[in-house]
């Protein structure tokens, strides 16, 4: 169902005579609240399950179209909210004909309010709750003025969700046993009113989400005016039967104010991240990434594809006494580069009241200037104040498929908290013990998590599938002495596709055996030369020892002790040096077998069996494998010091 809630106006204490006059809504306070300086219909606030919190101010200029105030957003366990922006609105939009013929400044010359702000239907908010506002201006023609009053339905409010928001599967390496999963939607709501310009339609819309983010966004959709085919092959695009009629391409380039007011501090920076490659690493080069303050007013183009900007507070800290700030993000903006104030991606200044556009400023205190001037009026001041002129830029090259209504084309840039808290707003319970090195594995099963020193874990227990057959739990670890001068255990290295081709092989002639029976292995990846010990667990009997060659690779014929019992066993090879394993799973049946059972395959008859490539202590992970009706494991372990049976 569709959910309208209007704030009807209770009457406007003075129309406006002059044009383009901004009227504030109807319910806009007339004293300071706690928070934010408004209320009623005029006040915007946002709960979401995670306990995020937004508040903020709006209202509707006649040039700016929407304008949001006093922005700020209060964090999961949080007292109070902190401040991110002071204002936001658009600045200027300029577009530029490929012919030459046309350049518009839209929000200047015509504006986002008044006559041009479109009345919203319930259809166009389904989902959302549209809030009124109440305008008042004047039109003078030919010497005779026209006063207009009305409320209409402008502002359309939405909740929205962002699909895996995050996910994270605590999975032993190679596992593809259940482990505690933690993954979500994110919440978000979005802003948003209709501007028409002439053939053109435009969508303002802002989007706030639940872990501190917003975007700018404009959509551009309507139709392609009959003035604008006037083009050629090489300034538009034939559009309508075969290449009579080629509409001319052109350029959105959208300036977005944004006046930072980061956690309410009087000394704001802006600082440029630049990331150059370096000198030969060990698998590839280093990539060095150095910051730079923005010293003074400027205009930013970025030196590579790797630059990026944040504002940051630095005297105000997270709980790990990092610096507070937002950072930009650009999916991709496309810079015009036939006037220089469309060339930087963002021009910096310190606020001033009287620059409200980014060209053609209609304030009386400073007119007709651009951020250019702005920039170069003050380039010896200190930038302590910032104000960001981001330039989101679009090249609208037409297509048959903008007939007709054109379909809409949007042009975002986003800012997002770096260090505004010490862990994501976002974070879960069971991860709520992270922050920084772990030092060791995350138990996020236990409440409140922890991180503990790394052990052997237990197999999880899942539901028994019903495709393919269920597996055999793995038995106990080995009873294996580490030696005295064996390195500091290692933090194994992610499986690839296919296992680790440097971890040690192991193959048996038969997995069914019988007390004093033979049985041959081969193996490779050990180290030349040292002894290699076979073991039948789970409790330990010394099978023999073999000998690994100078290639690392140990051969011979073993037999089954004759005290060894029925069942289920694992043999184990370990080298006495290195420290490197591997094993296999048999049966030992209740009486000797009459001759060994031969294996199928390409092998020679052996069964084939890959180990670790690691020292026995290094982390577990198990892969477990079914062949010829033996059961072939094979495990990644980290242990801290001697494993116990």
């Amino acid at each position: 169902m569709k959910r309208i809630s209007r704030a009807m106006a209770v009457g406007v204490a003075a129309v406006a005579v002059a044009a383009g006059l901004a009227v504030i809504p109807v319910t806009w306070a007339t004293a300071a609240a706690p928070t934010v300086n408004c209320s009623g219909d005029a006040r915007i606030e946002k709960s979401f399950d995670n306990g995020t919190e937004w508040q903020m101010c709006w209202r509707i200029d006649s040039k700016h179209g929407l304008m949001l105030e006093q922005v700020a957003v209060k964090a999961p366990g949080e007292d109070s909210f902190r401040r991110v922006l002071d204002s936001v609105s658009l600045g200027q939009l300029n577009v530029p004909y490929d012919t030459g013929k046309n350049v518009w400044n839209d929000i200047t010359s015509y504006g986002f309010g008044n006559q041009y702000l479109q009345k919203l239907s319930a259809a166009e908010c389904s989902t959302g709750t549209l809030r009124d506002y109440g305008q008042a201006w004047s039109i003078t023609r030919r010497g005779e003025t026209t006063n207009y009053l009305r409320t209409i339905p402008a502002l359309c409010i939405t909740d929205t969700t962002r699909d895996l928001a995050y996910r994270s599967h605590e999975q032993t390496w190679g596992s593809i046993e259940d482990a505690p999963l933690f993954t979500t939607t994110g919440q978000a709501f979005n802003l948003s009113i209709i501007s028409k310009v002439d053939w053109y339609e435009y969508a303002t819309k802002v989007e706030f989400t639940d872990d501190g983010a917003i975007s700018f966004n404009l959509g551009a959709t309507g139709d392609i005016s009959y003035e604008d085919f006037d083009a050629d092959a090489t300034t538009g695009w034939p559009v309508g039967t075969d290449a009579a009629n080629y509409a001319a391409s052109h350029w959105h380039n959208a300036f977005w104010r944004l006046d930072f007011g980061l956690d309410g501090q009087a000394l704001q920076q802006v600082e440029q991240y630049d990331s150059t490659l370096g000198e030969a690493g060990e698998k590839a080069p280093l990539m060095h990434t150095t910051a730079t303050t923005i010293e003074h007013p400027a205009n930013l183009v970025p030196a590579a594809d790797t630059t990026w900007w944040r504002v940051v507070a630095p005297e105000s800290r997270n709980a790990d006494n990092h610096a507070r700030s937002y950072e930009f993000v650009f999916p991709g903006s496309q810079l015009y580069q036939g006037n220089p104030i469309t060339q930087p991606l963002i021009s910096v200044t310190n606020y001033a009241a009287c620059e409200e556009y980014a060209s053609n400023n209609l304030n009386p205190a400073c007119p007709n200037l651009s951020v250019l001037d702005y920039v170069a009026n003050s380039a010896d001041a200190a930038l302590t104040d910032p104000v960001a002129w981001v330039n989101s830029g679009f090249h609208h090259v037409v297509r048959d498929e903008d007939q007709s209504p054109m379909q809409t084309h949007w042009q975002s840039f986003s800012i997002m908290p770096r260090d505004w808290t010490a862990q994501s707003m976002s974070t879960p319970e069971g991860r709520s013990c992270i922050d920084g090195d772990p030092g060791g594995e995350i138990h996020s099963d236990e409440s409140p998590c922890e991180v503990v020193v790394p052990t052997d874990p237990e197999p999880t227990e899942t539901a028994e599938p019903t495709e393919p057959p269920a597996t055999t739990t793995p038995t106990d670890p080995p009873v294996t002495t580490e030696p005295t001068d064996s390195p500091e255990p290692t933090d194994p290295a992610e499986p690839g596709e296919g296992g680790d081709p440097d971890a040690p092989s192991l193959t048996i002639s038969s997995t069914e055996l019988s007390p004093g029976e033979g049985f041959e292995l081969e193996g490779a990846g050990f180290a030349a030369g040292e002894q290699v010990e076979v073991v039948l667990h789970s409790d330990p009997i010394t099978v023999g020892t073999l000998a690994a060659d100078e290639d690392g690779a140990i051969a011979g014929t073993l037999e089954v002790p004759a005290t060894a019992p029925s069942g289920a066993h694992t043999i184990v090879v370990t080298g006495v040096d290195s420290g490197l394993s591997a094993e296999v799973e048999v049966t030992v049946a209740a009486t000797p077998a009459a001759a060994p059972a031969a294996a199928s395959g390409d092998d020679g008859g052996m069964l084939a069996f890959t180990g670790t490539a690691l020292p026995i202590g290094a982390a577990s992970a198990a892969v477990v494998l079914l062949a010829a009706g033996g059961l072939l494991l094979a495990r990644r372990r980290r242990r801290a010091g001697v494993a116990s049976a």
